[in-house]
């Protein structure tokens, strides 16, 4: 597994610091783009003028416009497009393109069955990272996904990107009833794989009530980095609200105080670091 990217280290480290003075609403980690939720309300908007029930090319362009439109507005350096196969948004790559552009680390969810026919349509720069799901070994991931094969287009999906140059980030869930030896089994496997980092996340709000916030963390160690330990930290801190409160002290949200694990010595290693890179 590679290094967490300095750059983005170095501005994480930043945006810590903006917290204390200003607040974590103004000075947001993460922005969440759900595409599905875009085109709910770009679908709203155009219904009185669509008649054949099929978007137009300017519906698409409106959706792709709100959502830059929400990404100039925030100050968060990491773009997070997820929610419903983001790859089934027709201009994915053009959009995680011009989101790049304005400056932002993007990380884009991945259907591992989808992402061969749809590669050509990124480009592999430094800010862009793919993200694929893998939820257990080939029979338990196949079964979670409900789709027979899934694991092994995924390890296809992961060859092809890795071989056209992308960043791959694995992305990983603890469900209801995952015994810790199939947890450590999984570690062991994504330490095989070529893969650039790894986010372990909190289940859907279905299944979230029913894992504990020990056995959370206690799977979120797994991950080597400290770093891409930590992301996970923020972007579960993320998930369920538009304007998280670091300053709250409630369990499975981190906080500045938890933050501050990178300590102060590692902030300005990483500070140098960034600065190297830039």
């Amino acid at each position: 597994m590679k290094r967490f990217p300095p750059r983005l280290l170095w501005k994480l480290t930043r945006v810590r610091t903006a917290q204390k003075l200003f607040g974590a609403a103004r000075q947001p980690w993460v922005l969440r783009l759900d595409l599905a939720e875009l085109r709910a309300h770009t679908d709203a908007a155009h219904t009185d003028t669509r008649s054949n029930g099929i978007q137009s090319s300017s519906e698409v362009s409106s959706r792709d416009s709100h959502a830059l439109s929400l990404v100039r507005a925030s100050s968060a350096p990491v773009v997070w497009i997820g929610g419903d196969s983001p790859l089934q948004h027709a201009r994915i790559g053009h959009l995680a393109r011009e989101i790049v552009n304005c400056g932002r680390t993007v990380f884009v969810e991945m259907d591992g069955t989808l992402l061969r026919r749809r590669i050509h349509e990124f480009r592999p720069v430094s800010r862009l990272y793919l993200v694929l799901p893998l939820n257990g070994l080939e029979d338990a991931h196949d079964s979670r996904a409900q789709h027979s094969g899934n694991f092994r287009a995924t390890m296809e999906a992961l060859r092809t990107a890795r071989l056209s140059g992308f960043h791959i980030c694995i992305e990983t869930t603890i469900f209801p009833g995952s015994a810790a030896s199939e947890l450590r089994n999984l570690a062991n496997f994504i330490s095989t794989l070529d893969v650039d980092g790894w986010i372990h996340k909190r289940p859907a709000s279905a299944f979230n009530d029913a894992i504990s916030n020990d056995a959370s963390q206690s799977a979120r160690n797994l991950i080597p980095s400290r770093h891409w330990r930590t992301f996970s930290e923020l972007l579960d801190a993320t998930t369920n609200s538009a304007q998280p409160s670091f300053e709250k002290k409630r369990p499975a949200i981190v906080t500045v105080q938890n933050i501050e694990k990178v300590t102060a010595r590692e902030a300005h290693d990483s500070r140098e670091e960034g600065l190297r890179a830039l």
